[in-house]
């Protein structure tokens, strides 16, 4: 199954990995997200659940550095990343530092904790 890309209110952009990653799937994330990203126009908060894909190849991961300095760069005001365990954690974080992000980004291990911390950024 391929990525999955939602706009939901207030300008939240969730994105779900699949549990592999091929490269046509990537192409196409790329190519459909940065078309959202056009489309929100402003600032937005991005959801991102990478609980399904426990490691993240190193192809992967350059890519999605690259589309998180984009995102930052069109409007992307905070990340919350779902993961399923520690050591996805610890990936996530790295490809956060690789792609220079100087907003804030934080792990969660579900959706609801994302979601709460996107929806109330003042609760920090």
């Amino acid at each position: 199954m391929p990525f999955q890309i939602h706009v939901h209110p207030p300008r939240i952009l969730e994105v779900i990995y699949p549990a592999e990653v091929t490269a046509e799937d990537l192409a196409e994330y790329e190519k459909q997200l940065k078309g959202v990203i056009a489309s929100l126009g402003g600032d937005w908060s991005a959801l991102v659940d990478q609980s399904q894909l426990r490691v993240m190849p190193s192809n992967v991961v350059g890519v999605m550095a690259n589309l998180n300095a984009y995102a930052q760069l069109h409007g992307m005001q905070r990340s919350a990343r779902v993961v399923s365990d520690p050591s996805s954690g610890l990936q996530a974080w790295r490809m956060t530092k690789r792609a220079m992000l100087n907003i804030p980004a934080r792990t969660f291990q579900t959706r609801a904790e994302a979601l709460e911390w996107l929806q109330n950024p003042d609760a920090d």
